[in-house]
């Protein structure tokens, strides 16, 4: 960690608001001495901060945030890569981790540039002088806290795995170069977090927009840390100190459909985001093909998915996602994932399913189950009824006519349509009935990229309706009742747990779709339901794979993607895998050998 020690650099990003706009003229006549004191210096070191964790667009691929949100989406289960790419995801995507990487190099040598940053200005501030600048020092306060808690999480085990002993990462509080601190415990790490965002709540009691950290930032970012440590009671109680302050509330159905659209500052749902600004983020020429979510879909100059547009569009959401979203026919979450379709023009339809199509005497087990999670696409008859098969072998291809069961659900009004398609022997043309049916999705025909079907994720495109500008979000309003909810549900209490949850899904779907005790059953706890709300809201926001391990829960990637493709691959991985925390940057342990490398 040596070379970032010794580096820091002064960005004077201002994040495109005007009222923190500086007069760079007094940095050219500060005496060296005092560089670091002035108050115009001190707001200048902190908003270079922010600066860091930013980077320098929505294309930066070196950038903290959007290097940190990539892992947090792509090891999850609500995306599913289609076919082969040349982007280094596929090593986060498939948990097939490497010591080497630009990736995790970019979360760690941000951070700490940005926590030395943040250690300046504690440095030599001095607090007490004035609110304002007391509101400046609990920014960087809440900035470390923050960096050393996303840092834990990704390199570190999840805090109920013996966090006295399993190791975080290192803690640098001071600005001393010679100063190598080596990696502290779980457990350790998240002591200086909450004694960092503690600090930042107790000197920020000037109002902020949502661009910039708050008092009520630290304590929503309090409320998830103490989620994550199993403290239940401290989660409720700062989710409550959030949720009663009465500056934030939640957007409405309609505006949940475009929530992507807002800036930070316009979102009274937002308690902070990383805000990135129409015209200064977004100008190059290529940046809406290489930001963030150029990987999630091709959209057209207002944000809206297009096959046509920028951006490479190989991520789709997973099947499993969309299972999920899609159980009630107008849930406003839905909107954020698009079915490519081919040609709007055609009236004729074809069904999606995936299922073992296709195979050899002598395929094993496993590329049996291998070749069940392939997709394919058929022509339907226009009224809905017969699935045309097409399959083929050595001998030549066969046409199937496979009936369609349709069933509409009696709570949600959803119709679901299912098949029991035929699979053919490769060698002999033999064909057979699958043994089981197979969900059926009817539409007109998909897109595909490598024969996956294409399913856009637009929710973190379109901001100001601009392409794939995106401010990711830290903390939001419906974040915190989940948190609130999901404490209460460890606690046994099921009214609070479900009230919760309720405010956040009937605001998405309706009161029809709110939960009621009789919906706690043997096979769906309590837990379940907190967990598979927090799935279908915060979905693209950096949570799922934390979400599920930190539970101790495996995370079940038999679905559709090639993840599944290539050497040993992961149908489950297992929480408590070696595989579920990162290596430390492997540039790190040369540089610093004594710096103990994750198994």
């Amino acid at each position: 960690m040596r070379k970032i020690y010794k580096y820091f650099a002064v960005s004077l990003f201002a994040l495109g608001l005007s009222s923190c706009e500086l007069d760079m003229v007094p940095y050219e006549t500060i005496e060296k001495d005092d560089v670091y004191s002035s108050e115009n210096a001190i707001e200048a070191l902190t908003l270079g901060n922010y600066a860091i964790l930013k980077g320098s667009g929505i294309a930066d691929g070196q950038s903290w945030v959007n290097n940190y949100f990539r892992f947090g989406e792509y090891s999850g289960d609500n995306v599913a890569l289609s076919g082969s790419t040349t982007d280094p995801l596929f090593y986060i995507y498939n948990f097939k981790r490497q010591a080497k990487g630009d990736r995790k190099q970019s979360v760690w040598t941000a951070a700490y540039k940005a926590i030395v940053g943040c250690n300046i200005v504690i440095d030599r501030a001095v607090e007490g002088e004035s609110a304002e600048m007391d509101n400046v020092i609990g920014q960087n306060y809440y900035l470390r806290g923050m960096q050393y808690f996303y840092l834990t999480t990704l390199f570190g085990r999840p805090y109920n795995q013996s966090p006295e002993t399993n190791l975080g990462v290192p803690i640098k509080l001071s600005t001393d170069v010679n100063d190598q601190p080596l990696r502290s415990t779980v457990k350790e790490c998240y002591e200086q977090v909450i004694a960092d965002l503690k600090k930042a709540e107790s000197l920020m009691q000037s109002e902020k927009s949502a661009s910039y950290a708050t008092k009520e930032a630290a304590q929503a970012l309090l409320s998830r840390v103490y989620l994550y440590m199993g403290d239940n009671d401290n989660a409720i109680a700062y989710s409550d100190l959030v949720i009663n302050s009465g500056r934030y509330s939640l957007l409405s159905k309609d505006d949940l459909r475009v929530y992507p659209t807002f800036t930070p500052d316009e979102n009274p749902e937002t308690i902070f985001a990383l805000r990135f600004v129409d015209g200064a983020d977004n100008s190059g020429e290529w940046d809406d093909w290489y930001a963030f979510s150029g990987m999630y879909a091709a959209v057209d100059a207002e944000g809206k998915a297009s096959l046509d547009g920028s951006g490479w569009g190989e991520l789709y959401a997973s099947v499993t996602y969309r299972d999920i979203v899609e159980e009630w026919p107008d849930d406003a979450r839905s909107a954020f994932v698009t079915s490519m379709v081919l040609d709007k023009n055609s009236e004729d339809l074809w069904g999606v399913w995936y299922g073992l199509n296709s195979y050899k005497d002598s395929d094993s087990d496993e590329q049996k189950k291998l070749n069940g999670l392939l997709f394919h696409q058929d022509s339907v008859s226009a009224d809905r009824t017969v699935l045309y098969q097409k399959l083929a072998s050595d001998q030549g291809t066969k046409n199937m006519e496979v009936p369609i069961t349709t069933v509409v659900d009696a709570k949600t009004g959803v119709t679901n349509y299912s098949v029991i398609p035929y699979q053919i022997n490769k060698e002999t043309g033999a064909t057979q009935l699958l043994s089981a049916p197979v969900k059926l999705r009817i539409n007109q025909k998909l897109a595909t990229r490598q024969t996956y079907p294409k399913y856009f994720i637009t929710k973190c495109s379109g901001q100001e309706n601009k392409g794939h500008l995106w401010s990711p979000i830290i903390s939001r309003l419906a974040e915190i009742y989940l948190n609130r909810a999901e404490a209460y549900a460890k606690k046994g209490d099921i009214g609070n747990a479900l009230a919760d949850v309720n405010i956040v899904r009937t605001r998405a779907i309706g009161p029809e779709a709110a939960y009621t005790p009789a919906d706690v059953t043997a096979e769906m706890s309590l837990l379940d339901l907190v967990l598979k709300e927090r799935r279908l809201e915060l979905a693209y926001e950096g949570h799922r794979k934390f979400d599920v391990f930190r539970n101790n829960r495996n995370l079940d990637r038999a679905y559709p993607g090639t993840h599944l493709r290539g050497n040993d691959p992961f149908f489950e991985v297992r929480y408590d895998s070696n595989e579920i925390i990162e290596y430390i940057p492997e540039g790190e342990i040369l540089a610093q050998p004594d710096l103990q490398q994750n198994l």
